[in-house]
């Protein structure tokens, strides 16, 4: 193993899918991180894998290794987005809910809310998934 691949983050690897011209589609190979998290079929889907297309220079052939450079500010904006989100609406569905409502019914509503946020997280992605600032790094 070269030095250059023991300092790439196992979580930032992907594979070289199809090259178009400068087009690359690069599949996100999950990292150990996903194995041992509980929302893992969240992220990418169960049976789905992670597919970025994305602009590159460089000179690469389908089954490349490549890596891939996140922005730190999609990496947090996307965990406040999975974390944060059905948070903030079981809380918000509750206290709504109690305001007019006993308590069994409110926690309906704040389940109903969280639900609701899911919904809402899918929908984000369909209209902003393409913005995230993703972009290949090197060949490794």
């Amino acid at each position: 193993m070269t030095e250059e691949q023991q300092t790439v983050p196992q979580e930032d690897i992907g594979t070289v899918v199809s090259v178009r011209g400068k087009l690359v589609k690069v599949e996100l190979v999950r990292g150990s991180g996903c194995k041992s998290c509980s929302l893992r079929g969240m992220c990418f889907g169960r049976n789905t894998p992670a597919v970025f297309e994305l602009e590159s220079d460089l000179e690469l052939v389908p089954g490349d290794r490549v890596q891939l450079m996140i922005a730190p500010s999609t990496r947090v904006l996307t965990s406040l987005m999975v974390f944060g989100l059905p948070l903030l609406c079981l809380f918000a569905g509750y206290l709504i809910g109690s305001l007019w409502l006993a308590e069994l019914p409110s926690i309906g509503i704040a389940f109903a809310a969280t639900a609701l946020s899911f919904f809402i997280m899918r929908k984000i992605d369909k209209k902003f998934g393409n913005r995230l600032q993703v972009r290949i790094g090197s060949k490794i």
